[in-house]
């Protein structure tokens, strides 16, 4: 649509952050910006101040001569003006409806922090914010390279959201990421306050379990992803960052391993992988021996176990289903307290409320100890909470009825469900299914960094080699 002050003018007309001044400078020009998204001292040093000494004929002269102003640009149509407009550009028209817009941009939001769900003992503790030049920024500063492309895309048809894609040229597979660019060109929906809602767009298989996109707060964490291939998707607005390819097996890495001993992150990532696995079989395990297969657990456990649980009305089932809600409540109640008072609540919840159900009879001791244990290990992967606890309960249902066998079936359909998703050209269950022995050296193990010589090969690259 071609460019016209008039329409500019009655779409913003009656707002009360809408500015308008008349200036002549040689000839007639209109200012407008919204208050509310510029900043008063750059309006008035890059442009009112210079055009107060200033005499042309044209506005082409007026672009040239602007020379304090370092984001100075022709929108090519009204809705590339309309969309500087609202992003806190000053535009500047003549009688002739040509227009110019100047970056006057207001700064608003926090600073850059450690950011809270990824704490490290050692390493960077710079994390993105929800600024989306502050994150380009932070990117730039640890890829100081002519190779780091940025494709920028506007999502949302009010929200105007910016998207940056960024990837390194002659890294990153150009048909992963025009699948990517496309699919968020693609996008139609009315607005965009976060990166998780490209996150669904994003995911090819629209799988309800399992994130099949990753996401980071940590600028250095993206970057490593980046030289491994992967391609980076930032939302102006929230500092959470979208990376892609994922991998399964990423959930079992912590930003911290990379500054750690090898050994030392080798044990780590192992306790995390039984945990996971513990947290989701251990309940059900607990309630098939229980009922079903009794005769393999030994002696001595099993008179404990007993002795624990004879008064206990409620059948084993129906016992440890009662105990995985009853945690998951206070899970959730415990995340939307404030947090002096969360604190309380889970101290509350976990000791007062389980001594007392153990002490009434309503709960066995080792059903509570059991369900503590599971809980426990669910946090060591905190982005699948969630849905590990939803997988905990279905199988935990699954045992009660069907006994170890319905365990064992359950655990195989898990595993096959994760091995058959693939998604830009990158299987989820990569190194294990399919087997890429070279991919071993960063996944449940970790070799020392000076030993990996050579990138991914189930991330599509296009330069295998990390040393010339």
């Amino acid at each position: 649509m071609k460019i016209s002050f008039d329409k500019l003018q009655k779409l913003w007309s009656g707002q009360d952050d809408f500015r308008l001044r008349e200036l002549t400078c040689g000839i007639p020009l209109h200012v407008v910006c919204l208050d509310t998204m510029c900043d008063d001292a750059k309006v008035s040093a890059f442009v009112l101040q210079p055009l107060a000494y200033m005499t042309v004929s044209n506005l082409k002269e007026v672009e040239k001569k602007l020379a304090v102003g370092t984001g100075v640009r022709r929108p090519p149509n009204l809705y590339s003006a309309i969309e500087d407009f609202t992003n806190g550009y000053t535009l500047l028209f003549d009688d002739k409806d040509d227009c110019i817009s100047v970056d006057t941009r207001t700064v608003i939001g926090r600073s850059i922090a450690e950011p809270p769900t990824s704490m490290v003992m050692r390493g960077p503790r710079e994390g993105f914010v929800e600024d989306l030049k502050v994150n380009i920024t932070l990117l730039r500063k640890r890829l100081k390279t002519p190779n780091l492309k940025i494709i920028n895309i506007t999502v949302g048809k009010y929200t105007n959201t910016a998207v940056a894609v960024c990837y390194i040229d002659g890294i990153a597979d150009t048909g992963v990421v025009n699948d990517a660019v496309q699919r968020l060109q693609s996008v139609k929906v009315d607005g965009v306050l976060d990166s998780s809602y490209l996150a669904r767009y994003l995911d090819v298989q629209r799988t309800f379990l399992f994130r099949r996109v990753g996401c980071t707060e940590k600028p250095d964490i993206a970057v490593g992803k980046m030289l491994e291939g992967r391609l980076t998707v930032i939302v102006d607005g929230s500092p959470m960052v979208l990376t892609l390819p994922y991998l399964f097996v990423e959930d079992m890495q912590s930003p911290g391993d990379y500054y750690e001993n090898s050994v030392m992150t080798a044990l780590s990532r192992m306790l995390r992988f039984i945990s996971v696995i513990a947290s989701v079989l251990l309940p059900s395990l607990y309630v098939c021996l229980q009922v079903y297969n009794y005769q393999i657990i030994p002696l001595r456990f099993l008179i404990t176990v007993l002795n624990a649980s004879e008064a206990i009305p409620f059948s084993p089932l129906t016992e440890m289903a009662m105990v995985l809600i009853i945690f998951d409540i206070l899970r959730e109640a415990n995340l939307r307290m404030p947090s002096a008072v969360g604190i309380s609540l889970s101290l509350v919840g976990a000791i007062v409320l389980g001594d007392a159900a153990v002490q009434a009879g309503l709960l066995g001791a080792p059903a509570v100890m059991i369900g503590a244990l599971s809980g426990i290990g669910l946090f060591t992967l905190p982005d699948n909470t969630l849905i590990l606890s939803l997988l905990r309960l279905a199988v935990t249902f699954i045992g009660g009825v069907m006994g170890l066998f319905g365990v064992i079936i359950s655990a195989l359909i898990i595993v096959v469900y994760l091995a058959s998703m693939q998604e830009y050209k990158t299987p989820f269950l990569a190194p294990f299914t399919p087997d890429i022995p070279r991919d071993r050296q960063d996944a449940l193990m970790q070799r020392p960094v000076p030993s990996m010589k050579k990138r991914p090969k189930s991330i599509p690259n296009k330069n295998a080699d990390r040393r010339d």
